[in-house]
């Protein structure tokens, strides 16, 4: 009797009760976990690392195997990060996105945010890309290249950062007071369009298109702007 008392009393002595076991549990999670400065700057060393890659490669054949590589982190660390491939891609557009439209606001502040002035602006922005080879294929960028699955998270970003800018280069066509704000807006959305997605077969090729650019931008705007 005594003995199967003892034993009784052994196995709830070995049974931990719900609020131990649920702290301990609490306390291994959180001890996995990194604090979340160090998450972000992993993130953003795995970001910076990605845009050094597709420098190289060509966004569309992201392979998460290489980017571990690059990182000299373990892929699982990377999804850890991430979650998924698409968050993944989705933050790495995000990124160029938040540079590019970095881009235009710096173009504004050189120009004292006179219209006509910014228009130039943006368009030397992408002139001293051209002419230093930062739009050349396979570098990064948002590239307007035919994804198949049409919700593929760069060419949505493409596609948003399109009409950002459009509506931006209307804004300041009619600021300007342009004779047709639209189409002015239009002919430089064109010229942004091919600028910065054209596969150009040379670096002289870019830096000639780069050297014209500016020159023509000027003139396409004083045909619609009364100076």
């Amino acid at each position: 009797m005594w003995k199967a008392l003892v034993d009784e009393f052994a196995q709830q002595d070995e049974r931990e009760p719900d609020s131990l076991r649920v702290g301990r549990s609490a306390i291994r999670r959180k001890n996995s976990r990194l604090p979340q400065a160090a998450t972000d700057d992993l993130r953003n060393t795995i970001l910076e690392a990605a845009v050094a890659l597709f420098y190289r490669e060509p966004v569309e054949s992201l392979n998460l195997d290489r980017l571990a590589d690059q990182t000299g982190l373990a892929k699982r660390h990377i999804y850890r990060i991430f979650g998924s491939r698409k968050a993944f891609l989705q933050a790495y557009a995000d990124l160029l996105c938040d540079r590019e439209r970095a881009q235009w606001r710096e173009a504004g502040h050189r120009s004292g945010e006179e219209p006509v002035q910014h228009l130039l602006e943006l368009f030397i922005d992408v002139a001293v890309e051209l002419a230093s080879g930062s739009r050349q294929p396979g570098q990064p960028q948002l590239p307007a290249v035919p994804f198949v699955d049409k919700d593929h998270p760069v060419r949505l970003s493409r596609a948003k950062l399109s009409r950002e800018f459009r509506a931006l280069l209307m804004r300041l066509a009619t600021a300007a007071n342009a004779v047709d704000a639209e189409a002015l807006a239009d002919t430089l959305m064109m010229l942004w369009e091919n600028a910065t997605t054209s596969n150009f077969k040379s670096c002289s090729d870019s830096r000639r298109v780069a050297q014209r650019l500016p020159t023509l931008v000027d003139h396409i705007i004083k045909s619609y702007v009364m100076l």
